[in-house]
């Protein structure tokens, strides 16, 4: 099952934090960059898009996921291909449509389930894992890639957005074992041959990174 799980919501997973639920506090103000990042790497590997000069070029709109939809008419109601990083902010702005499409998904998947939450006057709804299995199945398998390597392209696509995310605190708590990780992440990274695909959505992925880094930087300071 965790082969048709998209990457977006891979990547939620793994914001989770296993036992208490809600997304673990080095990735929560990433979170949502991090969400649109993926969706537009989605759309690239659906054929729905492609970049070029780090602009998003539209193919074409077919796709049967209502999120992609949602997007892909933003995109497609653009006058001129925009910058990725004019994208990733922009969507931001529709963060919390974004959100509860991946979050509507794994929980028809019975995933996760949304709980619901108060303090004071204010009310939310949390993630919380169900299938605890499938989840540490797939943090193993990413400790694993770093470590020992991998070939696979959708597996470094899933890779190049872990450092961007700060989700080597949820999968390395220690942080002697984080230091370890991060380095072999970059050398995986670097020194991997791949297509010429792939190579295109690493690149967009640090535009995405570089987008979070401005962004949470911006948050900090208010």
């Amino acid at each position: 099952m965790e082969n048709s799980i998209p990457l977006s919501q891979k990547l939620y997973l793994l914001g989770i934090h296993p036992e208490k639920g809600g997304i673990v506090s080095s990735s929560y103000s990433a979170m949502n960059f991090l969400l649109s990042g993926a969706m537009l790497l989605e759309l690239f590997k659906n054929g729905n898009i492609k970049f070029k000069d780090k602009r998003v070029v539209l193919i074409h709109t077919k796709t049967n996921n209502a999120t992609h939809k949602f997007l892909l008419d933003k995109i497609s109601a653009a006058k001129s291909p925009r910058r990725i990083s004019s994208w990733i902010n922009r969507f931001n702005m529709s963060n919390k449509k974004i959100r509860e499409g991946v979050q509507k998904e794994l929980s028809e998947k019975r995933i996760i389930r949304m709980q619901a939450k108060q303090f004071l006057f204010f009310k939310w709804e949390s993630p919380a894992i169900m299938n605890k299995s499938l989840v540490y199945h797939l943090v193993d398998n990413v400790k694993e890639q770093i470590f020992r390597g991998t070939s696979v392209e959708e597996e470094l696509i899933l890779l190049s957005f872990i450092r961007p995310g700060k989700l080597l605190y949820r999968l390395y708590p220690d942080r002697q074992k984080r230091h370890e990780a991060d380095k072999k992440l970059k050398n995986l990274l670097v020194d991997n041959p791949v297509s010429k695909s792939v190579e295109e959505a690493i690149q967009a992925a640090q535009v995405v990174a570089a987008s979070i880094a401005v962004n949470t930087a911006v948050s900090a300071t208010h």
